[in-house]
């Protein structure tokens, strides 16, 4: 998280919550961000075995979802990558889902202002013992809307 205002105040948003086969979150894009994966127990970033940081899509997005009345409907997801052949369902691990809605677009970024939507569509096969089976998921977008100032549609 490299927004200073979300490092002061700790914005952005809740997590989105994948539990059963079939939820769904999305919404328009309100940031971006490339961040180091942590341990889910420890909280210390991860790395890869030659030391390079193992990184993480993580894309605040403005949904209609609200739990209570403090709840700006801001949710965050946090794509990573991975390999996974399918045990049920179908889908991708997330950042390839979300790779594979901006490829079917035509789509060269993502960007704020794009809409996202991204599902729990599938379980993929166990690959360690300990940990429950990788979730896989599908995802659509679509670009952010060319906005234009009225005065500009009236120049010469």
């Amino acid at each position: 998280m490299s927004n200073p205002t979300d490092f002061l105040f700790g914005g952005g948003g809740k997590a989105a919550k994948f539990e059963e086969v079939g939820d769904m979150v999305a919404g328009e894009i309100l940031n971006v961000d490339v961040t180091q994966q942590t341990d889910m127990d420890t909280g210390t970033p991860l790395t890869w075995s030659d030391g390079r940081p193992r990184e993480q899509l993580v894309i605040a997005l403005q949904t209609e979802l609200h739990e209570d009345d403090e709840d700006d409907g801001v949710r965050r997801i946090y794509a990573k990558g991975g390999n996974y052949e399918v045990a049920s369902g179908k889908g991708k691990a997330m950042k390839d889902a979300i790779a594979d809605a901006l490829r079917k677009v035509g789509a060269k970024s993502i960007d704020e202002g794009g809409f996202l939507r991204v599902a729990y569509t599938g379980v993929g096969k166990k690959t360690n013992r300990g940990y429950s089976a990788p979730k896989l998921y599908t995802a659509s977008y679509e670009a952010a809307k060319a906005s234009v100032a009225v005065g500009d549609l009236f120049e010469d």
